[in-house]
């Protein structure tokens, strides 16, 4: 606590100081240009003053064609002045203060500005006529140039000087800001303590149950305040994050737990028809001269039929792997879906009366998704394939029931028995089987459905399944336009 407290007296020393030094320089800075532009104007004055008497030299020149020494006397306030008459060319006509000969003045500053102007002066320049220091001015006539000069006496120096009197008000002010300065950076200092005492508290993990209400309502209050919402905001982001990674973990080992049962699965359900497969030719092979042609025949006829069911237990394996774990290597194209619904019907009529079923469409020809043609395939191809296999009814209906501008929901539906609602909830699991002696009887894998639902989630949508009343099984899905 010693080190912290003399960190902040440090942190509170040097901002007064240095704000401080800052101040002071600017009022320097401002007292020296005040007290310069207080001289100019004080010198612009005396300087109007001084030309106020040329003028009145100057026509009295013009009037009388010569310079009236004693007007000149008598003119001038003080016996001190000295008055100049120039040509143009800056030789000198008249000096008031001597009879020599002086030399030529067009370089003097206020002649050379009196020409330019019609007058101009010089604050201070030291004559060479008698090495006194003058206050020149100048003022230019129509054919000549009457300077005045004032001698640089106590007075005029006294004159010419700044008021000094707003320097010690600038001086007092400046030391009363200094003042409020002090108590100002005292205050902020104990702000800054509060921020340094919701750090330590934030290094303890306190800051929790910091009481924001007790906090002032100014700018540091709101970031003090804003700190402590910030901080906690912060552990519960570092909370969902560890949930978030204890879910992972969770999903990761439920995905492997999956796959050990899918390949349990698997296994098991490849025994089936393998062995059905092995035991039909090695009846045949045995027994090949003891067979009549129809056991022969019916032997590869259940040979023939195994093999399908396993190749096509393969294929639907591969797909919904392909659908889980390599998303990225399934190419996706604008599909119209009543065209894929159509080839599925035409091979509908196909089948034989027993095992057709009328299908009753109503999704208009423009309904486009960017998707996997494969997969939407797989959709309503496994579909069909539940109704004809497993409903007992004789229609099949499928609709386009709601379109947004994002996605298109379909209704699946057939007038068969449906299923008891137990089996709802696990009906898209992987093998799983209503009745399984039937379903294998029918040759299915135990994956049709599986299949959809996956491919349904590919697609960005979602799918469930009721009975539909008074009879049948009721699938409603949704595809997303762009997937």
């Amino acid at each position: 606590m010693v080190m912290a407290s003399r960190k902040i007296f440090k942190y509170k020393t040097k901002l007064f100081l240095i704000v401080n030094v800052f101040l002071w320089i600017l009022a320097l800075l401002f007292i020296s240009i005040q007290y310069s532009r207080e001289k100019e104007y004080k010198a612009d004055e005396f300087n109007t003053a001084l030309q106020v008497y040329n003028s009145i030299i100057l026509k009295n020149i013009e009037q009388t064609g010569q310079v009236n020494e004693k007007f000149v006397r008598d003119l001038l306030p003080h016996k001190d002045y000295r008055l100049t008459v120039l040509d143009y060319d800056g030789n000198v006509l008249y000096e008031s203060h001597t009879t020599d000969s002086i030399g030529n003045h067009s370089n003097r500053a206020e002649i050379m500005e009196a020409i330019k102007d019609g007058e101009g002066h010089t604050l201070r320049r030291r004559s060479a006529v008698d090495s006194c220091d003058y206050f020149y001015s100048a003022k230019a006539g129509k054919d000549v140039i009457v300077r005045t000069a004032a001698p640089y006496s106590t007075g005029l120096v006294a004159m010419l000087s700044g008021d000094m009197a707003y320097v010690w008000i600038v001086i007092v002010v400046v030391i009363v800001i200094n003042v409020i300065l002090y108590f100002a950076i005292s205050r902020l200092n104990v702000r800054v303590r509060m921020l340094q005492d919701i750090a330590h508290q934030a290094e303890s993990n306190k800051i929790i149950d910091y009481d924001t209400a007790s906090m002032p309502n100014d700018e540091f209050g709101e970031v003090s305040r804003s700190i402590v919402k910030i901080y906690n905001e912060l552990r519960l982001a570092i909370v969902q994050r560890d949930m978030s990674i204890e879910e992972a973990l969770y999903e990761e080992k439920e995905k492997l737990r999956i796959k050990n049962q899918l390949t349990s699965n698997i296994n098991h359900e490849l025994k089936t028809p393998v062995h059905a497969i092995r035991g039909c030719f090695e009846t045949l092979l045995e027994n090949e001269n003891d067979l009549s042609e129809e056991v022969k025949s019916k032997l590869l006829q259940s040979g023939y039929a195994n093999a399908m069911r396993l190749s096509d237990l393969l294929h639907d394996v591969a797909l919904i792997t392909q659908m889980t774990d390599a998303k990225e290597s399934i190419e996706t194209t604008p599909v119209n879906v009543l065209e894929v619904i159509k080839e599925i019907c035409a091979e509908v009529d196909d089948y034989s009366p027993e095992r057709r079923m009328r299908i009753n469409l109503d999704v208009p020809d423009n309904v486009v998704v960017k998707g996997s043609r494969q997969l939407i395939d797989a959709i309503f191809r496994n579909l069909v394939n539940n109704s004809l296999a497993y409903s007992g009814g004789r229609d099949i209906f499928i609709r386009l029931v709601e379109e947004t501008p994002d996605k298109y929901v379909f209704d699946f539906y057939d007038n068969g028995a449906g299923v008891e609602d137990k089996h709802l909830e696990r009906i898209f699991e992987r093998f799983y089987r209503i009745d399984s002696g039937r379903s294998r009887k029918m040759g299915g894998t135990g994956l049709g459905l599986s299949i959809v639902r996956n491919s349904v989630l590919f697609h960005g949508g979602t799918i469930k399944a009721q009975n539909r009343m008074p009879s049948g099984l009721e699938f409603i899905f949704s595809l997303k336009k762009t997937n």
